[in-house]
């Protein structure tokens, strides 16, 4: 049984007082009086659900299993592969993008994933610098290293996301997407950490970086790397917030040193701006880019993802 976190608020003695002033106009009465009429915009916000998807208790086959690559994550895979997460009584959609088609997914096509892997070192029986390697792609950089208590607050499961879209991919990705699969919602914000493949590769570069050489995100541009989250929200076909993203650093330097992040402590991101939305649509951007496009892994982990209906 999946844990969720919920509050709500009714408004008895506001809306017994809209039921005795339904038949007077809102003009005709004393100013005091006018103003304690509530809205039917404050009456719809006071009788909303706040919920909080932690991803606990769930089953594994919405998981990322076997090992912290996520091997059924790819079509490849021999045994079941992973299914869509849809939380309930929300109906947010976390799922790889193209689930739920005719044809087998592939997390390198970008989407989310839900997880319990915290491999933040080496992984047992492997040797070199796995921790920062594609085959631990499904691992939060957070917690007691391999005790599957990364998530926020130190609970097992949390979400990974993968994917974004640049000068180089444009003309076959796309975002990563959250949807409603019925109605609509306020996403409120959640928490973000980086994965430990990100953090690995911000911390040390990897072998596409500049030139081929492994270069730090910190010595990047002149000591001014940064990796940046943004949001984008859609309800129906209409761009929110002016169709402006809202943002947020997963990593900035200034002359080599940090000034925000990288972040391996959750941290909350507000994305109330984007309003009601049917889908939020997501895409990483950072300066440490070459002829492909985002050299940084672009990956980021989720966890109590706050929807109000």
């Amino acid at each position: 049984m999946k844990k969720t976190l919920f509050s709500k608020t009714l408004l008895v003695a506001g809306i017994a007082a809209v039921l005795v002033t339904s038949c007077s106009k809102q003009n005709d009465l004393p100013a005091t009086q006018a103003e304690a009429v509530p809205t039917a915009e404050k009456l719809a916000k006071a009788l909303a659900i706040t919920y909080t998807i932690t991803f606990e208790g769930i089953s594994r086959s919405y998981m990322a299993d076997t090992s912290s690559y996520g091997d059924n994550t790819y079509s490849s895979y021999g045994g079941t592969q992973i299914a869509p997460y849809v939380h309930s009584p929300s109906n947010l959609r976390f799922a790889i993008k193209g689930a739920g088609g005719a044809s087998p997914v592939n997390y390198w096509d970008g989407g989310f994933v839900v997880s319990d892997w915290n491999y933040k070192s080496n992984i047992p029986g492997k040797t070199g610098d796995w921790w920062y390697s594609y085959l631990n792609q499904c691992s939060v950089y957070s917690g007691t290293h391999g005790a599957k208590n990364g998530g926020y607050g130190g609970s097992s499961n949390f979400a990974v996301m993968f994917g974004y879209v640049d000068f180089y991919n444009t003309s076959y990705a796309t975002r990563p997407t959250l949807n409603f699969t019925t109605g609509s919602g306020v996403v409120e914000g959640m928490y973000v950490c980086l994965s430990s493949y990100t953090y690995g590769v911000i911390q040390n570069g990897n072998a596409f970086g500049s030139s081929g050489v492994a270069t730090p995100l910190k010595d990047i541009a002149n000591g001014t790397g940064y990796l940046k989250l943004l949001a984008y929200g859609f309800n129906g076909s209409t761009a929110t917030n002016g169709g402006a993203p809202v943002t947020i650093y997963l990593a900035r330097y200034v002359n080599h040193l940090p000034v925000s992040g990288p972040l391996t402590a959750w941290t909350y991101f507000d994305l109330s701006a984007l309003g009601t939305v049917t889908r939020v649509e997501f895409n990483m951007e950072g300066n440490d880019s070459g002829t492909y496009g985002l050299n940084t892994p672009a990956y980021v982990c989720m966890d109590n993802v706050e929807v109000t209906l």
